[in-house]
């Protein structure tokens, strides 16, 4: 009884493994189609990225002064669009933690800004790189932002036909993801200096396109790090 109720259990354990490889090897071979995939799709592309810059140019400027003008002074603010009730969002307030570093005010992905539940901190949000606070409402306070601010941000990246917006000097505008990465613009308040052209046209993370924009791609996790596609 005892050797039937052993091998009853290692067939068991045998089983679960099985099913544990054959999961894993679903995942694997869904990754490997979904690289290969992007590897054979060269869409969106550099191509793209630029037709954009050149039939929404106005929109994308316009959007860069609205958004720069919304942010208060000292504050960095990294925002994107997943859909129209779904972003991801960070803020710096340009202060240092205990350890003098410069750490996140606020940094969540994937919430709705018009219903988040307030998150309470745990145990190891104690470390220095955890972001200071998870209130939402927190965040609106300090910058003086409402439910229409992310209302008329949304409307203005969808009039730029852009995802996502960094505030400063470059301001940083997202395009389009492509995969894990991103092609993005860098806009430049001024004409770039010669140094800095030497700087970003490495023709592979940025291209330098005119004297105040530069073309960034992002290769996320995965994938070419420098622009795919070319």
């Amino acid at each position: 009884m005892l050797f039937l109720d052993f091998l009853s259990c290692r067939q068991c354990r045998m089983t679960r493994k099985h099913k544990i490889f054959e999961t894993t090897t679903i995942k694997g071979t869904l990754i490997s189609i979904f690289a290969l995939f992007l590897l054979l799709s060269c869409e969106p592309n550099k191509k793209d990225l630029i037709g954009n810059l050149t039939t929404k140019e106005k929109e994308i400027i316009e959007l860069k002064s609205f958004f720069n003008s919304i942010v208060p002074e000292g504050y960095s603010v990294f925002i994107e669009f997943k859909n129209k009730e779904e972003i991801d969002l960070w803020v710096f307030d340009g202060e240092k933690n205990s350890f003098g570093e410069i750490t996140a005010m606020f940094m969540q992905w994937s919430i709705n800004p018009y219903d988040y539940k307030e998150e309470t901190p745990i145990p190891h949000d104690s470390t220095k790189w955890a972001p200071k606070t998870k209130s939402l409402e927190l965040v609106k306070q300090k910058l003086k932002w409402t439910d229409d601010t992310f209302r008329e941000i949304k409307e203005m990246l969808d009039n730029a036909n852009c995802i996502s917006i960094k505030n400063g000097d470059p301001t940083k505008i997202g395009f389009a993801r492509r995969g894990l990465g991103k092609y993005s613009y860098l806009i430049f308040g001024s004409s770039i200096s010669d140094s800095l052209k030497t700087e970003y046209n490495n023709n592979c993370t940025h291209i330098f396109y005119s004297d105040k924009v530069i073309l960034e791609w992002g290769g996320g996790a995965i994938g070419s790090q420098c622009f795919p596609c070319k």
